[in-house]
């Protein structure tokens, strides 16, 4: 693409295409992964490789969920405790909650506070079939609010187990958690962007849902640039493939930096002020 053939008037997408960087701007992805995966092969999921593609690529900070702790009763949430000590600076996590597997939650969250890195849970509703109102997720939301925590959730449109009506349900009860909604619901991505207009602790995030033509535009100029969260489901995405989306989505830079830094920069604050 030439430059003189870009409709988009933003800089820092004129900078992306001229070096094939985003040098002036550090993102931050607040839904990733890590870790081999069953059934497929995800040629960056190792930890080192996946920092290569950081420091490639100008990500300041991930946030992450390993699949071993999505999936791995033995293994739960060691490999983020082990990267997020190895890269603090780099690496946060998210805390997963397995419901079929929550044996050892007393035992972690009596550690949580002292653990360097976690700012808040990860939950999986869709995979797990268990619902995001279930009785067993309640000790975690009860933590969360005591701390001012993120929750991300999957969410997706009509299910079942987390369409975005069990978010509105909950945000509306435990005001001090701020809600992430994982894909922003495919299939009622309009009921979860009016979500995010009105309810103040409920943010969209971008993964998968944020490459349809269209969708950020909508999401900015309805609920607003500061709703809206950078994530790519990294390693099964890379990352520049969702910053292309934004950057050449139409919106305004500032707008811009808000989704891929301000508002993540703003969020993980709150989030670890409790331990200051």
């Amino acid at each position: 693409m030439s430059i003189q053939s870009m409709t988009n008037q933003s800089q820092l997408a004129r900078e992306f295409v001229e070096t094939g960087r985003l040098s002036s701007v550090s993102f931050i992805d607040m839904h990733t992964h890590m870790g081999a995966f069953y059934g497929t092969y995800l040629p960056e999921a190792k930890l080192e490789t996946m920092i290569q593609t950081m420091e490639r690529e100008n990500i300041e900070k991930i946030i992450s969920a390993p699949h071993s702790a999505l999936f791995d009763p033995i293994g739960g949430n060691s490999e983020i405790r082990s990267a997020m000590k190895r890269y603090p600076d780099q690496i946060y996590g998210y805390y997963v909650v397995n419901p079929h597997y929550d044996h050892d939650l007393e035992r972690d969250l009596a550690e949580f506070d002292s653990v360097e890195g976690y700012v808040g849970f990860k939950v999986l509703p869709d995979y797990h079939k268990y619902p995001l109102t279930g009785e067993k997720f309640r000790r975690i939301y009860e933590f969360a609010n005591e701390r001012g925590l993120l929750l991300l959730s999957h969410t997706w449109g009509h299910s079942p187990y987390n369409p975005p009506q069990m978010i509105a349900e909950l945000a509306a009860e435990y005001e001090n958690i701020n809600f992430l909604l994982g894909h922003s619901a495919p299939g009622e991505t309009d009921y979860a962007i009016e979500l995010a207009r009105k309810q103040p602790n409920v943010y969209l995030e971008l993964c998968d849902t944020g490459r349809l033509n269209g969708m950020i535009g909508k999401m900015v100029q309805k609920a607003g640039s500061e709703k809206v969260l950078f994530g790519t489901d990294f390693p099964w995405y890379d990352p520049h493939y969702m910053l292309g989306s934004v950057l050449f989505s139409g919106i305004e830079d500032d707008d811009i930096r808000n989704i891929i830094r301000n508002n993540a920069l703003r969020l993980l604050e709150q989030s670890l002020k409790y331990k200051a």
